[in-house]
Parts: structure tokens; C-alpha cells; sequence
């Protein structure tokens, strides 16, 4: 006989509501209109480090459900809507662990406007609003990628020449393969030696990624080499992406077709390109910030306390199923 009873506990159920509320107590406060978009897209995200959930039912045509709400919410922005916010469920394919999921709540909102530090402050007020901590506690601090790679390895990532990137890799354990990239590399070592050093602080953000992991956000004004581009994080633990967003369309095009020639080099799915997001952002999208929150790793937070150990949580047992 199976389990039927769901894995969530009456308190996590009344807990997830009550931050649920917090957060848009939070927003309305700030005179954002929350909004809701399509779970299932007929386009998907070509980053070739996410992986969607494909539907195909009857005579329908195939249906993504969407990584996350940008694409959506950039072309309500662009049809003229205020600042938005959503929150809204998610899928990804291969995001199974104590903090993955393959189906995961985010809090996604753009702000008209707002430059770089607006955004991270304010992404920073609402994870401690609900966690309930203010600043103090939580001792946030920010740091650019350069200075943070350097403080964790000794020498800045951006900085090194490619052989050098995949020779650090291989000596912190990273089994070397031909088709290995110099990104992946740089993942490696971010995810296996950065964030661990991380760990020892309470909160984190990191601003001004390479030119290379600007993904959607514009490239500084000052200096073309970093990105607006800024992660939230907790004792090591990933929290927040969030973007001063681009809106070139074809700076953008061109980041797709590369996206997709990784693909290509990877064996990957190929990814057709969102043409109505590029649509969208020739008709005019305004300056803007937006940012994405893991609503659940937040839970998580605020239920387990505030803690560098991460081992004792199942993530599974914090959502209402």
C-alpha cells in the first residue's frame, strides 16, 4: 500500500501561507502590481545550462513550462504595465537534490527604472523581511565577482587566461574532457570553491559577473568586460538572480544564436529563439531591473533557522504536496 499522506507538515502549509502573504504585503506596500502569466509557453529559454519540461498532448502544438516568468513579464513591460511582480511555479529539468527541485515557487519582479544598487537592496529587504532578520543580523555583504574570486582562489576568474581556467579546474577535481568548456570550468569552480568560501559569511551579494554570464542583463557603462548582473546568496547557498535587464534586441538575438551554437557543440536539444520576446523588446522595453527569488530555499530558511547546515532538510517535505 502507498504512502498517500503528503510529505508537508500542518506548520510548514500555515508557515509557507503566512510568508506567502509577507511577501505581498511587501509589494503592495511598494505599489507593485502583481500579475500572472502562462505556466506552459510555446517558446522556452535557450541557455544552455537550463533544461525545459516539454508537453505535447493530442493535435496541440508542443508547450514548454516555462524556467521562470522573464520572457512573459518583459513583454507586459514593454505593453506598457507598471512595475510587476509574480509568484508562480517553475519547472527545470535535472534540479533534484536537498535544494533543487524540478518544480520550485519563485518571486519574480521588474522594477521601471531602477538602476543596479536599487535592485540589490531591495531584493535584500525582502529576504530579510522574510526571514525575519533585519540587516544587522544578517550582515550582508557586497561584493564584485573580480574581488570575490580572488578572495576565494587567490586570483581572479575573469582575469585568467583560458588554459590557466582549466588547469585550476583539473586540480580542484574536475575530471577533464575534451569537450569541456572554459565556462563550464568557471561553473566548476564557482559552484565547488567560491561558494564554499562564502560559507563563513551570512549574506552575500556578488555584482558585476563577466561580460561572459551576463545572460540577459545589460554590460556596465563604465567597463564593457562585467555585467549588471548581480546573486543573493546565504552561507553559500544561491537565493536571488536578478539583472539591470538589456534591452538591445539584437545584442540579445546575438546571445541566443550563441546560446544555441553551445547547444550544438554540448549534443543539447536545440532551443528555437523566443521571437516574440526579441519583438517585444524592438517595440521598446523600458529601463528596468528585475530579479527572480527562490521562494522555497527561503522557506527553507525561515523554517530550519538560520543555519550553514543545509544536510537535514529535504526540500520535498516544505512544499503543499
Amino acid at each position: 500500500m502507498s504512502d498517500w499522506r503528503p510529505t508537508a507538515s500542518l506548520h510548514n502549509l500555515v508557515h509557507r501561507a503566512q510568508l506567502l502573504d509577507l511577501t505581498r504585503e511587501f509589494f503592495s506596500r511598494r505599489h507593485v502590481l502583481e500579475v500572472e502569466t502562462p505556466l506552459a509557453c510555446v517558446s522556452t529559454v535557450t541557455d544552455p545550462n537550463i533544461e525545459s519540461l516539454s508537453l505535447t498532448a493530442g493535435d496541440t502544438a508542443q508547450r514548454y513550462l516555462q524556467t521562470s516568468p522573464e520572457y512573459s513579464m518583459k513583454r507586459l513591460l514593454a505593453f506598457g504595465a507598471p512595475d510587476i511582480f509574480q509568484i508562480c511555479k517553475s519547472f527545470r529539468v535535472g534540479e533534484q537534490g536537498a535544494v533543487h527541485n524540478p518544480e520550485f515557487t519563485m518571486v519574480e519582479w521588474y522594477r521601471r527604472g531602477y538602476c543596479l544598487k536599487q535592485m540589490m537592496q531591495e531584493t535584500v529587504d525582502l529576504i530579510t523581511t522574510l526571514l525575519g532578520k533585519s540587516d544587522e543580523i544578517i550582515n550582508t555583504e557586497y561584493i564584485s565577482y573580480h574581488d570575490l574570486t580572488d578572495k576565494a582562489l587567490g586570483t581572479s576568474l575573469n582575469l585568467l587566461p583560458e588554459s590557466e581556467i582549466k588547469k585550476l579546474a583539473a586540480e580542484n577535481g574536475l575530471v577533464m574532457r575534451s569537450d569541456i568548456s572554459v565556462q563550464q570550468c568557471v561553473d566548476f569552480l564557482f559552484s565547488h570553491k567560491v561558494e564554499s568560501a562564502m560559507c563563513e559569511q551570512s549574506g552575500t551579494v556578488v555584482f558585476h559577473y563577466p561580460a561572459s554570464q551576463a545572460a540577459l542583463s545589460k554590460l556596465n557603462d563604465d567597463d564593457n568586460s562585467v555585467s549588471e548582473r548581480f546573486e543573493v546568496f546565504y552561507k553559500g547557498l544561491e537565493l536571488a538572480n536578478g539583472y539591470v535587464e538589456l534591452l538591445d534586441s539584437e545584442q540579445q538575438l546575438d546571445r541566443f544564436v550563441n546560446d544555441q551554437k553551445i547547444r550544438k557543440q554540448r549534443g543539447l536539444v536545440n532551443v528555437d529563439v523566443d521571437q516574440r520576446l526579441i519583438d517585444a523588446q524592438r517595440h521598446g522595453l523600458p529601463e528596468c531591473a528585475g530579479v527572480a527569488v527562490g521562494f522555497d530555499r527561503v522557506m527553507m530558511l525561515a523554517s530550519i533557522g538560520i543555519t550553514p547546515d543545509f544536510s537535514c532538510f529535504v526540500q520535498q517535505s516544505l512544499l503543499p504536496f
